[in-house]
């Protein structure tokens, strides 16, 4: 039979589009107290990041300047890569925030601590490092939140309380653009007060990126978007039950969504990670789920009760890049022929292939195909690769079976 593999059909493929290689990934995910005692956890992480790549990763439930070095050392800079940093870890009542960033496209400017009666909201600034950046050139800034408000079925008024503190806070920003607020919320509903506090209460308005406010709370109808509880039964932290709640969210300001500031949210890229939908009240591994690997639907299960949530970004420089490739390319994979399959004649272009765990296992010119072979003595499993053709890249995924 011939099995052939869409090129839509995986959740990180940009098809039909090209878009230049520093487009911008952030992602947030609550770490479940890491290290705590559980430290072997680094490597799920490690899996987990190795899959979605962020260039942004702002993190919640981190315990200690130790679990900080491990994610940056062990998760991020690792099979030869050291392109990753991170902010001044700050030890804040109970659990703490803390970002890492991709230092080849971003660039740090500062960060403060803005308290709340539980733990701080932390505001990191990072600015993009647009390639013609000059001495006397302007760029794009990115305002980053990191959020974790008191869960609780019985904390409304606290989690409004806190999430006031941030948009006060918002209010007294000279540059309130490109902002994102992300983190663990502990919304049962987006009709709550908190968060009709965190979209609707002071100057700087934020928004769902995919319009889905709505009751969530063990609601069948926002399967696709639950993004806790990963296990049916608690492990020896975290909470059970499957997945039946929203607790995990991106807000964001209109600019990043109408691009009036420099940067665009890809459409379609919001993702809570290995969320395909068929999880209501189940767990993130079981059963089958295909819309990550084996490997890290394990990872996603054992780091944490949560889920990561994620969204692509792309800048002026992106969207303004003299593309050669042209429009409306589309692909797919015969695992047959082990040939990737496009619609129309590349050509004059860079093809690179690498494994899940960022290593590059093949490169090679194109001068004009239509057709790629991929070599048949390569392992089963998740390949990543890129087309480059001179300033543009064209990325996807493929199964090898």
């Amino acid at each position: 039979m011939l099995r052939l593999i869409l090129g839509i059909g995986f959740v990180f493929c940009l098809m039909g589009a090209t878009f230049a290689q520093d487009t911008i990934r952030v992602m947030y995910y609550n770490l479940l107290n890491f290290p705590d005692d559980s430290p072997e956890r680094i490597e799920d992480l490690r899996q987990i990041m190795g899959y979605a790549q962020p260039d942004i990763l702002v993190v919640c439930e981190l315990q200690s300047s130790e679990g900080a070095d491990l994610i940056l050392n062990e998760a991020l800079n690792v099979w030869g890569e050291d392109k990753f940093e991170a902010a001044e870890y700050v030890d804040g009542p109970y659990t703490d925030n803390m970002l890492f960033y991709n230092s080849d496209l971003l660039g740090f400017i500062g960060q403060e601590e803005i308290p709340t009666d539980l733990r701080d909201i932390n505001e990191y600034q990072l600015y993009y490092k647009n390639p013609g950046l000059g001495a006397s050139s302007d760029t794009i800034y990115l305002n980053l939140y990191g959020v974790h408000l008191k869960a609780g079925s019985g904390f409304f008024n606290r989690r409004k309380e806190q999430a006031i503190v941030l948009k006060y806070y918002l209010n007294t920003l000279s540059n309130a653009e490109n902002i994102f607020v992300g983190g663990d919320f502990n919304f049962y509903s987006g009709n709550e007060s908190g968060c009709l506090a965190i979209r609707e209460t002071g100057d700087v308005d934020l928004f769902d990126p995919i319009s889905s406010i709505g009751d969530w709370n063990n609601n069948g109808a926002y399967a696709n978007i639950h993004t806790q509880s990963t296990r049916t039964a608690p492990l020896a932290d975290g909470a059970g039950g499957g997945m039946d709640d929203r607790f995990d969210l991106i807000f964001t300001t209109a600019d990043v969504l109408d691009n009036t500031n420099g940067i665009n949210m890809i459409e379609g890229s919001y993702q809570a990670l290995g969320q395909d939908g068929d999880r209501f009240n189940s767990a993130i591994n079981s059963p089958y789920n295909p819309s990550v690997p084996d490997s890290v639907s394990s990872a996603l299960y054992f780091m944490s009760d949560h889920l990561p949530v994620l969204l692509d970004l792309k800048t002026d420089y992106t969207a303004d890049i003299s593309s050669h490739v042209k429009p409306n390319v589309e692909w797919f994979y015969n695992a047959t022929t082990n040939e990737l399959v496009f619609n129309q004649p590349i050509q004059n272009a860079q093809f690179e292939l690498y494994d899940l765990s960022g290593k590059l296992i093949l490169q090679q010119t194109i001068e004009i195909a239509q057709t790629i072979e991929i070599p048949s003595h390569l392992n089963n499993g998740l390949f990543c690769w890129n087309l480059l053709e001179d300033h543009a890249v064209l990325k996807g995924k493929l199964v090898k079976k």
